[in-house]
């Protein structure tokens, strides 16, 4: 994330949803999400960002439904109303990978377009790297696959590192003790992305990237990571909680995309 505000606004990100919250279990743990749209309609899973929730897709699930797709929001582990267990070994990119994929299993979802944000971007590559025959397309938004979070921030410019309990004195999250060790896993895991980039590449669907204009690295790398490999890139203005939490100018493009796949 491109400062310390924006992860603390991140969690303030959520509108209340109307739909009834499910649960998939995985390894022992409860997944919650939410499903919108009409059963057979093609599946798009909406993985939100770290400190978030399914709840902030609600500006795009009205507009994806009408455009005629059944919308899957699902509460990462350790987000909202799935479990949060203390254990750092649950946290990993392939366990986190088959939470989707269970969501997918309970909802007789064979294959789904993904949507990815922040920390939901990491999640959608390690869908890739792991399940990669259950995607029909990625757009990962306000993160570049192969990136960590120090690298995406900027600091590492500086020379600058920022683990977890740096975290915690620069920004009030308000959380409780038993939630701590939740956040500072799925936080420390968003540094583990070595092969997420060639796991996007080789996926064999096609892949979308979006940034906001002020997240200056990641946008950079991104657009350039996308010619690369030729996906399509746009970005739009804004933070990064800016970037997705204004879905008026990115529905669209999303919408064009969705089209072609």
């Amino acid at each position: 994330m491109s400062n310390m505000s924006n992860m603390s606004n991140m969690s303030n990100m959520s509108n209340m949803s109307n739909s009834t919250t499910r649960f998939a279990i995985n390894r022992g743990q409860r997944i919650a999400y939410c499903v919108d749209g009409n059963d057979g309609d093609e599946a798009i899973v909406l993985q939100h960002g770290w400190t978030s929730n399914k709840e902030s897709w609600d500006g795009y699930v009205a507009a994806l439904v009408a455009a005629g797709y059944c919308c899957v929001s699902i509460d990462s582990l350790g987000h909202g109303g799935s479990d949060f267990p203390t254990d750092a070994a649950l946290y990993g990119r392939e366990q986190r990978a088959g939470d989707i994929v269970a969501v997918l299993d309970a909802e007789h979802i064979g294959k789904t377009h993904l949507i990815g944000y922040s920390m939901g971007g990491w999640l959608a590559c390690c869908v890739a790297e792991f399940h990669s025959d259950r995607l029909l397309s990625l757009m990962i938004g306000g993160h570049c696959p192969g990136t960590g979070t120090n690298e995406e921030t900027g600091f590492l410019k500086t020379g600058e590192k920022y683990p977890f309990d740096r975290i915690l004195e620069l920004s009030d999250f308000g959380w409780p003790d038993e939630l701590l060790p939740a956040m500072r896993h799925t936080y420390d895991d968003l540094e583990d992305v070595e092969g997420h980039e060639e796991a996007v590449a080789s996926a064999g669907v096609p892949v979308l990237l979006w940034k906001g204009r002020g997240e200056a690295v990641i946008c950079e790398k991104g657009e350039a990571v996308t010619k690369q490999h030729d996906w399509e890139f746009f970005a739009v203005d804004g933070t990064h909680v800016e970037a997705v939490r204004n879905s008026e100018p990115n529905l669209p493009k999303i919408l064009s995309f969705l089209r072609r796949t």
